[in-house]
């Protein structure tokens, strides 16, 4: 089985100076088809840093030093930025962890769904709009036609997170890379939210890498773990093994 993201030997630098510091340390994992793989540690090990890495989609002070990143047995490091575009919303999607924040707050939500549809499969513009509505109603917003209509600061926490999940979801792609999707919201709609990730991501045939350092909503969420500690792997295990027989103190508790 060929994963969907493979990294091999992948190390990452950030701008210091006139130098580079190093951020993430030969790092290699994989994430197979219908797995929701997380990525957790403390702040500064690297996992957020790595997730963007998977993307190729770095910071302009980052690097990838050295090593693989290949979608599909791609290699996307090679890839040119013209390349990446065309996968970048396409292949590879982000949840961010602010909404709010990624959301434009002078468009409504059906015309930045449905701009989305329309830079990247070609559709006119009424088959855009549509596709907002039906993503909408697929993410479980009561009342999508009305909603559609709505601009980001009228509408919940939950309901923005829903609408940044549908915008992802909305060109079905391979990936979801999730950083911290849930850490704005009451720990009620967080679960609500988990679920339906789950729920989706197996819908649309994707996969997902799952990143955050709360250990509860990764076991609740996630098939697989890599732990992170000042850039490096400490571990990688199944959740259940990961909760059972923990090898890194951070797990461990």
């Amino acid at each position: 089985m060929i994963p969907v993201i493979e990294a091999k030997s992948l190390s990452i630098d950030y701008k210091l100076g006139s130098g580079w510091a190093n951020a993430v340390h030969e790092v290699s994992l994989c994430v197979d088809p219908l797995e929701i793989h997380g990525l957790v540690g403390e702040s500064g090990s690297g996992k957020s840093t790595l997730a963007l890495a998977l993307m190729n989609y770095l910071a302009g002070n980052a690097r990838i030093a050295s090593g693989e990143v290949r979608l599909d047995g791609d290699d996307l490091v090679a890839k040119s930025l013209a390349d990446m575009r065309h996968i970048w919303g396409r292949q590879l999607n982000l949840v961010p962890q602010d909404p709010l924040a990624s959301l434009n707050p002078s468009y409504t939500v059906g015309d930045q769904i449905a701009e989305i549809t329309q830079l990247h499969e070609g559709v006119s513009r009424r088959a855009a709009w549509q596709r907002a509505i039906d993503m909408l109603r697929e993410v479980k917003i009561a009342d999508p036609e009305a909603v559609v209509r709505r601009y980001p600061h009228q509408l919940s926490g939950g309901m923005q997170q829903r609408v940044t999940i549908a915008m992802a979801l909305s060109t079905h792609p391979r990936l979801l890379v999730l950083d911290e999707p849930t850490t704005a919201l009451d720990v009620t709609t967080q679960a609500v939210i988990l679920d339906l990730f789950r729920e989706l991501i197996h819908e649309n045939q994707a996969a997902a890498v799952y990143v955050s350092h709360d250990l509860g909503t990764v076991a609740q969420l996630c098939d697989r773990v890599t732990v992170l500690y000042a850039g490096e792997v400490m571990e990688t295990a199944s959740v259940q093994g990961l909760f059972t027989q923990p090898l890194h103190p951070y797990t461990a508790g």
